[in-house]
């Protein structure tokens, strides 16, 4: 009985190894992210009065390096289409991206600006360069 108890605290710490390690390397990947300038996403809400809404589980990462915004879905929305808007010169540009995997999106120095990003699934999120 005891060797069993041992037998199974032994392979249930040999499986918890993994899954940590797993868990602490969750990110990215990407070095260059952790460089920059992390900006908060949000998702735009839907008004739809009388109805409650469940939070949403997606968390979208947004750092922005040296002229490159690096985005990484929590969990991937389809293609998306992302708006920068530098507030500076007013200019708007657009950019396509599949957020099945992490994006690199060169968008040029921009010191303030705005982001908007719409997904295939009908979300929609914005953020700040500040």
């Amino acid at each position: 009985m005891k060797s069993n108890m041992f037998t199974s605290f032994v392979c249930s710490t040999l499986l918890a190894i993994p899954v940590s390690a797993i868990a602490q390397t969750y990110g990215n990947g990407n070095p260059s992210m952790d460089n920059g300038k992390s900006i908060p996403i949000y998702e735009r809400s839907k008004s739809n009065p009388g109805r409650p809404k469940i939070p949403s589980q997606q968390h979208i990462e947004c750092v922005y390096t040296e002229g490159t915004l690096h985005f990484f879905f929590a969990f991937p929305e389809g293609e998306c289409l992302l708006t920068v808007t530098d507030s500076f010169s007013g200019i708007s540009t657009q950019y396509s991206f599949d957020s099945a995997e992490p994006a690199e999106i060169f968008v040029g120095e921009i010191q303030t600006g705005s982001i908007e990003i719409q997904t295939a699934n009908g979300h929609e999120y914005f953020g700040s360069i500040d």
